[in-house]
């Protein structure tokens, strides 16, 4: 029987209905039905209610468009057609069902030279593992059911079931291994270059707020005077000054007297001066002094300059003064 010019009668729709039953009870899997009639209409004349019969095969034709070439349709009732859909459940039938009212009621049915505006209802239920008799029944109820609410509706037997939305957890992306090394060698580098300045920071701050003075070394016999250096010692100790960038704060001057012709102190102040003042200097934190001597009339002049270094300059110098302070890095 060719599908698309003839429907199965009812008594061919019934035993396919029965077979897909048993074969569903025996194999198990999932099986649904429908049942579509045509909509009752006030406006249908006497013309149209003799059609009826051609009308019904025009909208099976429309079905047979819309369902799978193993999915089986004939007549039932009076304006009906019964609807097998075999290995489906109801959640995906149900769009099925929506798609076939559409068709039928998105344009006029022709038979012959006259259309007639038609429209259906449609019932639907879940028939595995349940009988015949009771899985017609239900149809027929859910079909007078719907036509009651003024048809042109797809009722289904039960509610169906809540599907929650498949959310898909994408994988943690990790690292590639180089970028994990690279990460690593760049923190050890870190660890060496600039932990150490940070930790140094705190006594470098500490330094700076530091408002007390560092008192000059003098020697021992060294008596104050009025007596002031030569230029030329003043100018070396101003370019001293200037090449390191410090600020001048004072200047002291003592003497070392001479004993006689051959006093030897020049050369034992030299030897102290080298000590204590290394090329010339001596620095405690910002402080700084820088002494020079020189030999006038009567002894030995030691002049001192008292000096403070800015504290920009102070933190860009080498930190090993620094780290003397921190017993930690020792």
């Amino acid at each position: 029987m060719v599908r698309t010019t003839a429907i199965w009668n009812q008594d061919s729709i019934l035993e396919l209905l029965t077979r897909e039953l048993d074969r569903t009870a025996r194999e198990g899997g999932d099986l649904c039905v429908m049942l579509a009639g045509m909509d009752p209409s006030a406006d249908a004349g006497k013309e149209q209610l003799a059609q009826s019969e051609p009308i019904l095969g025009e909208i099976a034709k429309r079905f047979t468009t819309l369902l799978r070439s193993y999915d089986h349709i004939g007549r039932y009732g009076s304006g009906q057609l019964l609807i097998v859909i075999p290995g489906s459940k109801l959640a995906s039938v149900l769009p099925v069902a929506e798609k076939l009212r559409q068709a039928v009621e998105q344009s006029s049915v022709d038979v012959g030279t006259n259309n007639f505006p038609v429209t259906v209802s449609i019932a639907l239920c879940d028939a595995a593992s349940r009988n015949e008799g009771e899985a017609l029944r239900e149809l027929s109820g859910l079909l007078r059911q719907a036509q009651a609410q003024g048809g042109n509706r797809v009722e289904s037997a039960k509610k169906l079931p809540f599907t929650p939305p498949r959310v898909t957890l994408r994988p943690k992306r990790r690292l590639p291994l180089w970028i994990a090394g690279g990460s690593l060698l760049a923190a050890l580098v870190l660890l060496c270059v600039f932990v150490p300045s940070t930790i140094c920071a705190p006594f470098l701050l500490r330094n700076i707020l530091d408002s007390s003075e560092l008192p000059p070394q003098l020697p021992a016999d060294c008596q104050p005077t009025t007596e002031r250096p030569s230029d030329a010692t003043m100018k070396t100790l101003d370019s001293q000054r200037e090449a390191r960038g410090l600020q001048l704060e004072g200047t002291i001057t003592c003497k070392i007297k001479s004993a006689g012709p051959k006093d030897h102190s020049i050369q034992i102040d030299q030897q102290w001066l080298d000590s204590i003042y290394v090329n010339g200097m001596l620095q405690d934190k910002r402080h700084v002094l820088l002494a020079a001597t020189e030999k006038v009339s009567g002894g030995t002049l030691f002049t001192v300059e008292q000096c403070l270094m800015p504290w920009w300059t102070y933190f860009k110098q080498p930190q090993d003064r620094c780290w003397e302070q921190a017993e930690f890095w020792k």
